[in-house]
């Protein structure tokens, strides 16, 4: 879907509008967006601002910054949520690779711009969002960038789960991928290079082991019995309670569990029409010492009324995290969806 957004000014700001370019009823399904198209370039959660350098140290780097290098929640180290690149307009024309890139922001400042920002979803390769910023002057440029800082982060985020989700639909598990569903009546992409662990009528422990990482993710349902299952407390309880029944350590009586010391973060997300409560924070083993993140998702299952539960905790002590836990997250953003 290609879309054109309108934020016009008089002074700093009177009227805000959203157009829709001439073309978007030609590219309006997202079949006719993807088909066909090459596939974007870019490391996981990089993106790209374009912009002369006079406009983009200072004030707006900073600003920049504050909206899109803030750290992600729930890690045991500080790391970005994106790294931002930044280029020159000269650099980024004469590059087809670079104009190839999955997120990218383009801030055009010169007399005589009018002062709005386009927004191009898919129109090159996919998954790609493009925004450009032409304005002409700085009152504008920072009220219109506030405005839509959300917006854009938003796409980019979901930029870098449609990317992982059709790498791991080319090599899926199938078999894995139909048990899940036979079992808790959800449909989800694992990668061919997890296997599951340890099943139950109602639990799935699924793993992926290399020599520097071990990645699990935990599936459990239950009947849904009130709206107080989605309570914060409530999660990390349900989360303990069967982490510590099915997640044991090397060590004897070791088990894995919460870490209450550190901050959880919680917020409500909708994906593929699933409202779910995403959690974020960190796991320890108690009675030893080996502990990372997790991203936590919970959800009423609308096609079969249970409460249903997907725990993604990594262990990587060598290396960075936020990309790792990334393709893990994917995996729930593909929930009940199909390849594009």
């Amino acid at each position: 879907m290609k879309k054109s957004l309108l934020y016009q000014f008089a002074g700093i700001i009177l009227l805000l509008m959203l157009i829709v370019v001439s073309c978007s009823k030609q590219t309006s399904t997202k079949e006719k967006l993807t088909m066909g198209l090459p596939s974007s370039a870019g490391k996981t959660l990089e993106m790209i601002v374009v912009a002369d350098e006079e406009i983009y140290k200072g004030e707006l780097r900073d600003s920049i910054g504050k909206n899109f290098e803030i750290p992600q929640e729930g890690l045991n180290q500080n790391e970005p949520l994106f790294d931002v690149i930044h280029l020159k307009p000269e650099g980024f024309i004469h590059s087809d690779m670079l104009q190839k890139h999955r997120n990218i922001l383009i801030i055009d400042f010169k007399k005589g711009n009018p002062n709005k920002i386009y927004q191009e979803i898919n129109q090159r390769v996919y998954p790609q969002a493009v925004y450009k910023l032409m304005v002409d002057n700085r009152d504008s440029m920072f009220a219109i960038l506030t405005r839509f800082y959300p917006t854009i982060r938003k796409q980019f985020y979901t930029n870098e789960h449609n990317r992982i989700f059709n790498v791991f639909k080319r090599d899926e598990n199938i078999k894995l991928t139909e048990q899940i569903n036979k079992t808790f009546g959800i449909k989800l992409t694992i990668p061919a290079d997890f296997y599951l662990a340890k099943q139950k009528n109602d639990f799935f422990w699924i793993r992926k082991e290399t020599k520097d990482e071990s990645y699990g993710i935990m599936i459990y349902k239950q009947p849904f019995t009130s709206q107080n299952l989605f309570n914060k407390d409530k999660i990390i309880e349900i989360r303990d309670k069967i982490a510590k029944d099915n997640i044991p350590g090397p060590m004897k009586d070791s088990y894995m569990g919460t870490e209450l010391r550190t901050d959880i973060y919680t917020d409500t997300v909708k994906i593929n029409n699933i409202v779910m409560i995403e959690s974020r924070g960190l796991w320890r083993l108690f009675g030893d010492f080996m502990g990372g993140p997790f991203v936590n998702y919970v959800f009423q299952n609308p096609a079969t009324n249970d409460f249903i539960m997907i725990d993604c905790f990594l262990y990587s002590p060598k290396k960075p995290k936020r990309d790792l836990l990334m393709q893990m997250e994917s995996i729930v953003y593909g929930i009940n969806r199909k390849v594009e």
